[in-house]
C-alpha cells in the first residue's frame, strides 16, 4: 500500500474515534432537560453535572498524555473506546443524580484519553505541509460527532418506551463497535507500535533548530520539530485556549435549552424540546463547514493570525446571542458554531511547532487540560448567571482576550517567514 493511501486510511480511522469522543462530550447536553426534569435539578445543578464530565475530560488529559508517550497512542485509544462502552452501559442502573454524577465523572475520565493520543498520532502521520488539511478532516468528524448527539437523542426519545438511559446504551453499542473497527484499522495500517527512538532519530532531533522553519518539501514532521519546549509561544497558546475552552463549554452545555426557550416556539410548535434538539444538530452541523474551511485555508504562515481572527469573530456573535430573541436566535448560533470550530485545525496544527516530538502526547494532553479542564467551568458559570444575556456577554469578553493573545505569535512568525 502506498504511503499516501496508508496515511489517508490512518486519518480516517482516527477521525472516527474523534467523532465518538465529541458524541460523548455532548451526550448529557442533548438530554439535559429530560434529566433535569426527572431529578428536579436547577440550571446550576445541571451545570455542575455538565462540569463533572468536563473537568476530568480536560484535566485527565495530562495523565493520559504521559501514558500515551510511554505506552503508545493506539493502546490508549483502545482503552478509551472500551471504557466509554462500559460506562455508557452502566446507565441502565442509574437511580439518582448522585449516581449520575459519578457516571459523568467516569465518562470524562475515559473521554480524556482521546485527544492527547489521537492528536499526537495525527501529528506523527502528517507533515506541516498537509497537517492542517488532515486535521480539518479530523475536525469535520469531531463536529459530526457533536451534531449527531442531539439528533441521536431525538431519534431515541421519539421511540415509545425509551428514555434518556436508552440513549446512553445506544452510545455504548456505538463505542463498542468502534473499538473493533479501530483495532482492525491499527492492524491493517501497521500503527500498533509506539514510535521507536533510535540513535539516529535522537541525533537528528539534537541537530534540529529550536524554532520551527517553513517547509520547502514534504519533509516528515519530526525533522522540523523543536528539541525542547518553546515556553513563550506555548504559554500564549495555553492561555488563549483556556479562555476559548470556557466559551466552548458554556455554549455547548445549554445550547438545546437556549433554543427551546425561544419565545417564538410557543405558538408554532407543540413539542419545543424535540424541535430544539433538531435545531441543536443543525447548529452543530455548521461546525463541520468551519472545520473543513479552516483546514483548507490554513498554511504554516497564516496559522497565528487565523487563530486570532477566529476567536475575535466569536465576540459579536456571542453578543448577538445574548440579546437575540425569537427564531432569529438560531442564526447567531449557527454562525458561532461555524466560526468557533474553525479554531481546531488551526490550533492543533500550530501547537506541534512549539513542542518536542518525544513528549508530544504529554503536551497535547496539557493543552487539552487547558481547553477542556479550565473550560469545564463554562457550564457552571453560565448556569450561575441564570440568564443568557449576562452569561454570554461574559463569554464574549473571554473570547476577545483569547483573540488578542495569538497576535504576538503572528508578529514573531511573520519575521520568520519574511
Amino acid at each position: 500500500m502506498s504511503p499516501r493511501y496508508s496515511n489517508t486510511g490512518i486519518v480516517l480511522v482516527v477521525s472516527f474515534t474523534h467523532a465518538m469522543v465529541h458524541l460523548i462530550e455532548q451526550s448529557f447536553g442533548s438530554v439535559e432537560q429530560v434529566v433535569a426534569a426527572e431529578y428536579s435539578l436547577s440550571t446550576q445543578q445541571s451545570g455542575a453535572l455538565g462540569s463533572a464530565l468536563r473537568i476530568p475530560f480536560g484535566f485527565g488529559a495530562v495523565v493520559t498524555g504521559i501514558l500515551a508517550d510511554r505506552l503508545g497512542a493506539t493502546r490508549i485509544l483502545s482503552l478509551y473506546l472500551a471504557g466509554i462502552a462500559a460506562v455508557c452501559s452502566s446507565f441502565l442502573v442509574t437511580t439518582s443524580s448522585n449516581i449520575l454524577w459519578w457516571q459523568m465523572l467516569m465518562l470524562g475520565v475515559f473521554a480524556s484519553m482521546y485527544h492527547p493520543a489521537g492528536l499526537s498520532l495525527m501529528a506523527s502521520v502528517t507533515t506541516p505541509k498537509d497537517r492542517a488539511r488532515s486535521l480539518g478532516i479530523h475536525g469535520v468528524f469531531g463536529s459530526l460527532g457533536l451534531a449527531s448527539a442531539p439528533f441521536l437523542a431525538l431519534a431515541v426519545l421519539s421511540i415509545p418506551g425509551t428514555s434518556w438511559t436508552t440513549f446512553f446504551v445506544v452510545l455504548s453499542a456505538i463505542s463498542g463497535t468502534l473499538f473493533f473497527v479501530f483495532r482492525a484499522g491499527v492492524t491493517k495500517y501497521g500503527i500498533h507500535r509506539p514510535v521507536q527512538r533510535t540513535n539516529e532519530t535522537q541525533q537528528n532531533e539534537n541537530q534540529t533548530s529550536t524554532v520551527p522553519t517553513p517547509l520547502t518539501n514534504n519533509t516528515r514532521s519530526e525533522e522540523t520539530t523543536p528539541n525542547r519546549l518553546l515556553v513563550r509561544p506555548f504559554c500564549i497558546l495555553m492561555i488563549s485556549s483556556a479562555f476559548s475552552g470556557i466559551v466552548y463549554g458554556g455554549f455547548l452545555h445549554f445550547l438545546t435549552r437556549y433554543l427551546s426557550e425561544i419565545d417564538a416556539f410557543d405558538s408554532q410548535f407543540s413539542n419545543r424540546d424535540s424541535i430544539a434538539r433538531f435545531q441543536s444538530s443543525v447548529v452543530l452541523f455548521c461546525g463541520v463547514g468551519g472545520q473543513w474551511l479552516s483546514g483548507y485555508l490554513a498554511t504554516p504562515k497564516r496559522l497565528p493570525m487565523m487563530l486570532s481572527l477566529i476567536y475575535l469573530t466569536n465576540v459579536p456573535l456571542l453578543c448577538w446571542m445574548s440579546f437575540s430573541s425569537g427564531l432569529m436566535s438560531l442564526l447567531p448560533c449557527c454562525l458561532l458554531a461555524f466560526v468557533h470550530f474553525m479554531n481546531q485545525p488551526v490550533y492543533n496544527s500550530l501547537l506541534p511547532d512549539y513542542v518536542p516530538l518525544r513528549t508530544r502526547s504529554t503536551w497535547f494532553g496539557f493543552s487539552q487540560m487547558m481547553t477542556f479542564g479550565i473550560g469545564a467551568a463554562g457550564p457552571y458559570i453560565v448556569g450561575s448567571f441564570g440568564n443568557y444575556r449576562d452569561g454570554y456577554l461574559l463569554l464574549a469578553g473571554l473570547s476577545f482576550l483569547a483573540g488578542l493573545l495569538p497576535i504576538a505569535i503572528w508578529a514573531e512568525r511573520r519575521r520568520q517567514y519574511s
